[in-house]
């Protein structure tokens, strides 16, 4: 086998490896950590001034935002009130 084979078969282990552990318990509580650590961090990083005077800095800062404006209307849309003390209306 090749060195290169040998690489690349190393690398489809690791992927199926990875994709095994970020769908289990533990790598779900991971995946939940790291986005929160991401969520928080980037409007961090992109107010930082070596980014603030490029425009990449800036269009990565503009789409920063979009994103989480995009994201928190995904997450209001899609929310599901579980367990919800509101009190209904009888009859529905």
């Amino acid at each position: 086998m090749s060195v290169v084979e040998s690489v690349v078969e190393t690398a489809a282990e690791a992927w199926d490896d990875t994709v095994a552990f970020l769908a289990s318990p533990r790598g779900q509580d991971v995946r939940r950590k790291v986005a929160a650590v991401v969520i928080v961090a980037t409007p961090l990083v992109t107010d930082l001034p070596v980014l603030r005077r490029t425009l990449v800095g800036r269009a990565l800062r503009y789409a920063a935002i979009g994103a989480l404006m995009i994201k928190g209307a995904e997450w209001l849309r899609d929310w599901e009130p579980h367990g919800s003390t509101v009190s209904r209306p009888a009859g529905r």
